[in-house]
């Protein structure tokens, strides 16, 4: 039995949720995981912010590939889910696609909200995760051995 979900169911669980877990690749260090707030639109990207120079903004501009994933614990267990979202940041440069990000984190994230609300946004990069593949399953029925969606943009 072969489960498929649509782009809209998955982009509904992904609104649920306002955290999920970005895996960089430090050329020293190697893999770095953060937890991190984000926003996504309805093509899949997903939108990040972090203090102007950290290590995560570096790191993940540096590498050609990204991995982001978003999770939810439902009741019953078998309806929890998660997404995987792989694709490449890119840093977001212009003011309009600028505001665009904080719209989306607005309301998601208290630093966005704490950075428009005080007039700091500068302080503060915004990155774009443009979308390659994103995967998406239910526990349940990966339980089952049901393969997740695979959407390839």
């Amino acid at each position: 039995m072969k489960s498929k979900h649509d782009a809209r169911e998955i982009l509904a669980h992904l609104e649920k949720e306002t955290v999920g877990i970005l895996g960089t690749l430090d050329q020293v260090k190697g893999i770095r995981l953060r937890v991190m707030y984000y926003g996504i639109d309805d093509k899949f990207n997903c939108y990040l912010m972090s203090t102007k120079g950290s290590p995560k903004t570096n790191q993940a501009l540096s590498s050609p590939n990204i991995s982001f994933i978003a999770f939810g614990l439902e009741d019953p267990y078998d309806n929890s889910w998660e997404i995987e979202i792989d694709g490449e940041a890119k840093l977001v440069k212009q003011k309009e696609e600028m505001n665009y990000a904080l719209e989306k984190l607005k309301e998601r994230n208290p630093f966005a909200e704490v950075a428009i609300e005080s007039g700091i946004t500068e302080q503060f990069d915004l990155i774009k995760i443009i979308p390659k593949v994103v995967r998406f399953r239910l526990y349940g029925e990966a339980l089952k051995g049901i393969s997740p969606t695979v959407l390839e943009f």
